[in-house]
């Protein structure tokens, strides 16, 4: 960045350096040709070389416009007042030209008002005092007209150059705005989905990951029957046990990542309510008292309502395999102008604190995401979950 700025900076001072040489050889050329006494009519003075002086000081003094516009101006215009006495040239007026532009070009809007004022006041001064000298109306438009022309047009021209400049300045900043807030968007974006992510990971996973640590740590810490055979059976139904929970976890897994893979969202069915007797039977199976009491004639939801309700039964259930202490788990889904989910089991002593644990968050973010409610905690020596959706959430 810094080297830009100083091959930009060095490109100015050459065009600057170029512009005064070439405002110097032009004027030499105007003088030769014989084009002096602008101010004192066809009078040509014998000596020339006091317009090279004035010329060659309003050269020096363009070197400096880029830097000190406002001070270059000033000193341009007494060189110019003193070439006017001489009789005046045209290579200093064009220097004051140059003079005016730069000026128009660079000064802060404040100094430019105060520029386009003085402008306004010497044509309207220049013409009143040519009227006051001659009586001619004639004459003093025409006045009026040099003096706008000399100091109006490059005025003029610097702030419609500057205008311009502003505008393409806005418009490469809206666009760098705009691609920045694309950016933070697709950030945004990325954030929320790796975070829809993790909740499905974890909703899907953890209670088949828990039933396999529940009953290897069962199979492990049993004392070990005298009976071989009625070992060998215990063993059997341990292994049986974890070895559907993992089924059941790679197959959520497979399922996971070929979406991952695919990006095609319409290759992988979300869980649905409709769903809830298989997940039962599979809670069952490791050993849960679960009771299911969900509406017969379930009518069509939303889509979100449908896989959030499923996923916050889910979730609770695998937290009271993990966390609640043996006996009779109730789980109640009541639909009415909002659906209403309640699982309660026996609580454990390692039950979570309502508000801590990554699966009370992702009920409670899947809730609340749909503009629902939820709690967790003890209530008369069981653990209730309760989560409250509106129907009409995610249409």
């Amino acid at each position: 960045m810094r080297s830009m700025w100083e091959r930009a900076r060095a490109t100015e001072h050459a065009r600057v350096r170029s512009d005064a040489a070439g405002t110097f050889l032009v004027g030499l050329a105007l003088l030769a040709v014989g084009l002096v006494g602008v101010w004192r009519g066809p009078e040509v003075p014998t000596d020339l070389w006091w317009f090279v002086l004035t010329l060659a000081a309003m050269c020096a003094v363009m070197l400096g416009k880029a830097r000190r516009p406002l001070l270059s101006l000033a000193a341009g215009t007494v060189v110019a007042a003193l070439d006017a006495v001489l009789g005046g040239s045209m290579g200093v007026m064009v220097g004051l030209l140059d003079l005016l532009y730069s000026a128009a070009l660079r000064v802060s809007a404040p100094a430019l008002r105060r520029l386009r004022v003085g402008a306004a006041v010497i044509v309207a001064g220049s013409g009143a005092a040519a009227f006051a000298a001659t009586g001619e109306l004639r004459d003093s438009a025409n006045v009026a007209l040099l003096a706008f022309a000399v100091l109006g047009t490059p005025l003029w021209w610097g702030t419609s150059v500057r205008q311009q400049t502003e505008i393409a300045a806005l418009a490469s900043a809206r666009a760098r705005d705009l691609a920045r807030i694309g950016q933070l968007r697709e950030q945004e974006a990325v954030l929320a989905e790796r975070a829809r992510m993790a909740g499905d990971l974890h909703d899907a996973l953890a209670s088949h990951l828990s039933a396999v640590a529940i009953h290897s740590e069962a199979a492990l810490a049993a004392p070990r029957p005298a009976d071989a055979e009625q070992a060998a059976r215990r063993d059997r139904e341990a292994l049986t046990a974890i070895r559907s929970a993992s089924v059941a976890a790679l197959r959520e897994m497979r399922s996971m990542i070929d979406l991952l893979r695919t990006g095609d969202e319409a290759r992988t069915s979300p869980a649905r309510l409709g769903e809830l007797a298989g997940l039962a039977a599979g809670f069952r199976g490791q050993g849960m008292e679960l009771t299911v009491d969900v509406p017969s004639d379930l009518p069509e939801l939303p889509a979100a309502v449908d896989q959030a309700a499923f996923r916050i039964v889910q979730e609770a259930l695998a937290n009271a395999l993990k966390h609640g202490r043996p006996g009779p788990v109730d789980v109640l889904v009541a639909l009415g102008e909002e659906m209403r989910i309640e699982v309660a089991n026996p609580a454990g002593e390692t039950a979570p604190a309502a508000g801590g644990g990554v699966g009370l968050l992702t009920m409670r973010e899947r809730a609340e995401a749909l503009g629902g409610s939820f709690r967790a905690g003890r209530e008369d020596g069981r653990w209730l979950v309760c989560a409250r959706i509106p129907l009409g959430a995610g249409t």
